[in-house]
């Protein structure tokens, strides 16, 4: 054999059975976490009665989570993870006029809100100590912020963002007025329905972010270049 031969490196061998039970096998040390988290609470709960619950090894556990506190971020990202949203996300920059793009923006941040809601209020519930749970809904803020970010970027892109807002104050109000707080309190404590939140999310940021001349399905834009071709 010639050393070439002997310090080739070996290839990454990617198998998409062994990807799949990779997937699998985080699945149900997620759900363990969730059992463990709603039986035991916080306290009670360890990575290794997580395992236990989990059927796997203890060092599995400790791989996916890494901490306890690990445990409740990837409990919180399996309420938001981001193929559950690919379609509406994606859809969103493919909306020919305004009223669609901030209609299907407003249906995006609400079932957001929904799923990443249940995550916190379950460990409210659970007693998550305050400084752990308070970094966690930073963090969860800040993702929030980069996929406004995103959005508004696009609106910026097709020309239907107001005139004279700047992308970063049209993301600032997108973010503030999307934020988990103001679904906690009008869904959550004031009973509103999913529809109704989505539905007023739409009239809030039609009116914060959207051009005159992409109101009412671009009418006045429409009526603006009928005038300016019979003058």
């Amino acid at each position: 054999m010639s050393t070439q031969e002997k310090t080739q490196p070996k290839r990454a061998y990617h198998s998409p059975r062994r990807q799949e039970q990779a997937h699998h096998t985080r699945e149900r040390i997620i759900q363990a976490a969730v059992r463990q988290l709603k039986e035991k609470g916080y306290a009670n709960m360890s990575l290794d009665s997580i395992a236990r619950e989990a059927g796997v090894a203890s060092q599995t556990v400790y791989a996916v989570c890494g901490s306890k506190k690990g445990a409740l971020a990837r409990i919180l990202e399996s309420t938001v993870a981001e193929q559950k949203y690919d379609k509406i996300r994606d859809s969103i920059p493919q909306m020919k006029t305004g009223e669609e793009r901030v209609a299907t923006m407003a249906r995006f941040h609400s079932l957001m809100q929904h799923n990443s809601a249940s995550g916190f209020e379950l460990m409210r519930g659970a007693g998550v100590i305050s400084p752990e749970l308070a970094e966690l809904e930073k963090d969860n803020d800040m993702m929030l912020y980069e996929k406004s970010l995103q959005s508004i970027r696009q609106m910026a892109a097709s020309g239907m963002l107001k005139k004279g807002l700047s992308v970063e104050d049209a993301t600032d109000l997108y973010w503030a007025y999307s934020a988990p707080g103001i679904y906690r309190r009008l869904v959550l404590v004031r009973g509103w329905s999913m529809e109704k939140y989505t539905e007023q999310m739409t009239r809030i940021f039609r009116f914060l972010l959207l051009d005159e001349n992409e109101k009412d399905g671009g009418q006045k834009k429409d009526s603006g270049t009928e005038e300016t071709g019979r003058a």
